[in-house]
């Protein structure tokens, strides 16, 4: 059972308002804006925002701290314990499609699992997990998985100047990838429909701040809906039943959306590998061995997503008033589980801001210590196996072709920084022959 919430000061909420929600609705949720992740890098906002929720902790012992902000009441959560409670418990009393959830991803996807009520997120969730293989470490598609990383992976390689990687040139196989993976092979060179996509999800980021462009969300929704339609028997799409009552459309735009974070943590991976290469022999042995579950790799991208999570923020919502420790907490209070707190927390490990892939080896969501990356409980992410699978092969096609080093940005390894911007991340590698 939680401790008693604390209500917390003007002062205290102002901070936490400048100092921990605005900097991360200035980088996007939904979209990362490059001005707002160059800026956090560039000023560390991340870790200021830790360092004032570690003050918090410090000043009123753990307890949540109730937030009186101008649209409702959100209580931010300290405890990892707390965090636990609230996952365990979705989705009642606290319920994962938030006012603020609802109000972005209506932009893109209305329709979606993420923002349905309970009956209907029973109907949905089944579909996903079907077609994401949700509890399969090696999922059904894997020998095409490979056969995309290869090819697409290979096809940018062989263009590069200096062998030398920037974001441009991963993204540009990534998407590749993903929209073959996904859509099709029909959907390779369709670069206008991610610009379509990213455009959307760009609206996306100002949520209930501006008004949603239909007609550009039914063009997206349309173009899902025809690729669909004709969909390789091997991509995602193919695996969602074609039934407008569930409005397929508005499932799989998910998916394209969740692999653009996914990335980005995958070339993250990759800079933290160039950085240590005694962690990067390890893996690259693993990749030699040709199995499809690739434990070591995958620890090191979840170390990645705990130093930098692609998710700053999961949202909650009170359905109901509910007891929190000896308190009433009103129904349709939010709550929120800013996640670089927890991930980054030096009072619970001692190698916070060091890469350490030992954390992972008692599974990937670890509530009780505050690490989920991909969320946990009934909310955990149906791709939280795909996401990773993917992510090791493609790391595997790096370190089987040479040894990888990190021209920019400078980092310490023992001080990793607290934002990562990864339009910045350069890459070198030294090519061996087979």
């Amino acid at each position: 059972m939680p401790q008693d919430f604390f209500k917390a000061s003007l002062a205290e909420t102002l901070q936490v308002l400048s100092r921990v929600i605005g900097p991360t609705f200035a980088k996007g949720v939904i979209i990362r804006r490059p001005s707002g992740e160059h800026s956090a890098a560039r000023f560390s906002l991340d870790s200021r925002a830790i360092a004032t929720l570690q003050r918090l902790r410090y000043a009123h012992g753990g307890r949540a701290v109730l937030l009186n902000l101008p649209v409702r009441p959100h209580l931010v959560l300290l405890d990892p314990a707390d965090v636990d409670h609230v996952l365990q418990r979705s989705p009642d009393p606290f319920a994962t499609a938030t006012r603020e959830k609802r109000a972005a991803l209506n932009h893109l996807e209305p329709g979606n699992v993420l923002i349905s009520d309970a009956p209907r997120r029973a109907q949905l969730r089944p579909l996903h997990e079907a077609a994401l293989a949700t509890a399969e470490r090696v999922h059904p598609l894997a020998a095409r998985c490979t056969a995309l990383i290869e090819a697409e992976f290979g096809a940018v390689a062989g263009h590069l100047p200096g062998n030398e990687w920037g974001w441009e040139d991963f993204s540009t196989a990534w998407f590749r990838i993903v929209r073959r993976l996904v859509l099709g092979d029909a959907a390779r060179d369709d670069e206008a429909f991610t610009a379509l996509l990213d455009r959307v999800r760009g609206r996306a980021n100002w949520a209930y701040f501006l008004r949603q462009n239909r007609a550009l969300r039914e063009e997206l929704l349309r173009r899902i809906g025809t690729y669909q339609a004709n969909a390789d028997p091997g991509s995602l799409a193919a695996r969602m039943p074609r039934d407008e009552a569930i409005e397929p459309a508005s499932q799989i735009t998910q998916w394209l959306f969740a692999f653009d974070p996914a990335g980005m943590a995958t070339f993250r991976t990759l800079a933290l590998l160039a950085l240590h290469p005694h962690i990067a022999s390890q893996a690259r042995a693993e990749a030699a061995a040709g199995h499809g579950d690739r434990p070591f790799t995958r620890r090191c991208f979840l170390e990645s997503l705990r130093l930098w999570p692609t998710t700053p923020a999961i949202l909650r919502e009170a359905t109901t008033d509910v007891t929190w420790g000896g308190t009433r907490l009103a129904k349709g209070t939010g709550i929120l589980i800013f996640t670089p707190f927890f991930h980054r927390d030096p009072a619970r490990f001692a190698d916070a801001d060091r890469m350490n892939t030992d954390i992972w080896l008692s599974g990937d969501s670890l509530p009780l210590q505050g690490l989920v990356p991909f969320s946990a409980g009934p909310g955990l992410c149906p791709a939280h196996n795909l996401v990773p699978f993917l992510a090791s092969l493609a790391i595997g096609f790096f370190l089987s072709r040479g040894q990888l080093s990190l021209v920019g940005p400078r980092m310490d390894p023992e001080r990793l920084p607290g934002t990562l911007d990864h339009r910045a991340i350069r890459i070198a590698q030294t090519h061996t022959t087979a």
